[in-house]
């Protein structure tokens, strides 16, 4: 695959459709974190719990597709191997990852630290010249990022099992470093002649081939677990929440770019903190408002910066 060169990548012009979109995948990706937690607390294997949720997902993207009359190109090895990059590296890791150190580290802090992937995205998008940056984008990302510095240094969050708190927090840092990777390669490497929904399907059929025979392996196929312990209700929630972001964010990344949709990130800060003080009692500042009306301001900012002319680095 040929590695185009950043002056030929032209800056996208966001639409309304594409603005309200972003609001939603960000709404998701942060009420994904409390249930998560929800669903890590229950001490059902994380493994376990994707392997099911992808089961679940394949006949609502299987309808899709019949719906559609369109379908993964499976079959075809640069496809083919797109969807197991995307799957694995946007999907299968993160999720584990967040499933892992929810427990550990409550929502709020999960939230926080996931958040980041903005700039990590920005910084991979200079490197690998897939994305047009300009002054707005770049500081709008800044912005928020400096926004988040009183939350990370001096808010009081709800540390769920404090002695396991490192380990929680080095093992969240890496969803962000995976997101930021991971949006770099689906611009760069977009399969030609592909929509949305195709490539979402088949990241969802190759997820799903790939880890479903290694848990059934090391932990059987045993879905009793997710009954006895209530955690079915909360599978709901999370099969119809990633089928939507998984969607949302091919149709994101096409109509803005990679670090578009990586502002995704920042607004599932906002829904996350507001998501963990609902359903788990998580505690704020005064402040807190503050800094999240500093964080809006600054989507506003980068999410505007296509109106202007670009800066080529």
């Amino acid at each position: 695959m040929e590695q185009p060169d950043q002056s030929a990548v032209m800056p996208k012009q966001i639409t309304n459709y594409a603005i309200f979109g972003l609001i939603v995948l960000g709404l998701t990706w942060g009420l994904f974190f409390s249930l998560s937690r929800i669903a890590g607390e229950t001490g059902i294997e994380p493994l376990v719990i994707l392997s099911f949720a992808l089961l679940a997902e394949i006949p609502i993207f299987g309808v899709i597709c019949l719906v559609r009359g369109r379908y993964p190109r499976l079959f075809r090895p640069t496809s083919l191997i797109f969807y197991l990059v995307a799957g694995i590296l946007g999907y299968m890791i993160p999720a584990v990852l967040e499933l892992y150190s929810a427990p550990l580290i409550g929502a709020g802090l999960l939230t926080i630290v996931v958040s980041i992937s903005p700039i990590i995205t920005m910084i991979f998008a200079f490197l690998m010249k897939t994305d047009v940056l300009s002054r707005r984008k770049v500081m709008g990302i800044i912005l928020a990022s400096i926004a988040m510095m009183p939350i990370l240094l001096g808010e009081n969050l709800s540390i769920p099992v404090p002695e396991m708190a490192m380990i929680g927090l080095i093992v969240a840092c890496l969803v962000p470093l995976c997101y930021g990777i991971y949006h770099n390669v689906i611009s760069k490497f977009w399969p030609s002649g592909e929509d949305g929904w195709q490539l979402a399907s088949g990241e969802a059929v190759v997820g799903f081939c790939t880890i479903m025979p290694i848990t059934f392996l090391i932990y059987g196929f045993d879905p009793m677990p997710i009954i006895e312990t209530g955690l079915w209700w909360v599978m709901i929630g999370y099969v119809v929440l990633s089928a939507i972001s998984i969607y949302l964010y091919f149709y994101l990344i096409d109509k803005g770019g990679p670090i578009f949709v990586s502002l995704a990130g920042f607004i599932s800060l906002i829904a996350g903190v507001g998501f963990g003080m609902v359903f788990f009692g998580e505690t704020h500042p005064w402040w807190m408002l503050v800094v999240l009306s500093l964080m809006i301001f600054s989507i506003w900012l980068a999410t505007s910066s296509d109106q202007d002319s670009p800066n080529h680095s």
